[in-house]
């Protein structure tokens, strides 16, 4: 796999770089893993970016299991995924309560042999100024979006080293930029940056991949559920895009088994590439299409 050193922002290459030495085009491989009977985990599936890549997975042929707080909008969702022939199982889950956020992993790892897919969607964003953060803020902003995604994967990474797994940890501009109002955001996104660079060192050598992914498009606000979006006027709705525009490079990741690890994407260039390219193309110039660049990638 490729090595997830202290890396940089943007760098091209022109070939992969491992613990091993130089890799080439050749030796990435012409195919990414099959997504077909496998299972995934995507949570903050319930509406937006994370019903899409739901979609897109079980498109792919993936077994889905969507996750997210309110009840009735993940069924709403689910059903939606069920009309395109996709197979899902739904739980209501406040990824904030650790009982939860644990039986939703004990259940993961009794029923499903075969899960291969992590994607650390679900995120809070809440806007307050530092000067008025309140502890219960700054708190559940900080569960849901970081404490949240490090701890699942901690329990779900015995099936995922047992066989080979992708985890997609979604990040946005958050996590290399700083926005007034959003100081618990950011610093939950600055946190999923650094987490999965960590996971990626920890992971080299073995058959797991550990990516972040930004969307690149303008999507519906992470904070507006259903029902707050019915209530926006028809102009504004027109400026978000569908994010199943975005599949390409999600089931790009999804079939990842280490050849790519510790990199930042933006998944609109990503999707583009794959578009061209296909997965070998994509792959054998993948630091071209990266935001950030792991160390020892050229």
């Amino acid at each position: 796999m490729t090595s997830p050193g202290a890396g940089s922002e943007r760098r091209p290459a022109r070939a992969a770089v491992g613990a091993e030495g130089r890799r080439t085009a050749e030796s990435l491989g012409t195919a990414l893993a099959s997504l077909k009977g496998v299972a995934a985990l995507v949570t903050g599936s319930g509406r937006g970016l994370g019903l899409g890549v739901a979609k897109a997975l079980a498109r792919a042929g993936a077994r889905v299991w969507m996750a997210a707080e309110l009840e009735a909008e993940l069924h709403e969702a689910a059903d939606e995924v069920r009309e395109l022939g996709g197979t899902v199982q739904a739980r209501v889950v406040d990824l904030a309560d650790a009982e939860q956020r644990s039986a939703l992993a004990t259940e993961l790892l009794a029923d499903e042999r075969d899960l291969r897919v992590v994607v650390n969607n679900a995120a809070v964003l809440e806007r307050f100024v530092v000067a008025e953060v309140e502890t219960e803020h700054w708190e559940r902003v900080l569960s849901v979006n970081l404490t949240a995604p490090v701890l699942l994967t901690r329990d779900l990474l015995p099936a995922l080293v047992r066989e080979g797994g992708s985890v997609i940890n979604v990040s946005s501009r958050a996590g290399n930029h700083a926005f007034t109002g959003q100081a618990a955001y950011c610093a939950s996104k600055f946190g999923i940056e650094a987490f999965t660079r960590c996971l990626a060192l920890e992971l080299d050598g073995t058959s797991v991949s550990a990516n972040t992914v930004t969307p690149g498009l303008r999507i519906k606000p992470t904070s507006l559920t259903r029902a707050d979006a019915a209530r926006v006027s028809p102009e504004r709705r027109a400026e978000w895009s569908d994010p199943v525009t975005l599949a390409p490079a999600f089931v790009f990741l999804a079939g990842l088994r280490g050849e790519v690890s510790g990199f930042r994407f933006d998944a609109l260039t990503l999707t583009r590439a794959v578009e061209e390219l296909g997965a070998a193309g994509t792959l054998a110039r993948i630091a071209d299409f990266a935001e950030r660049v792991p160390r020892g990638v050229e």
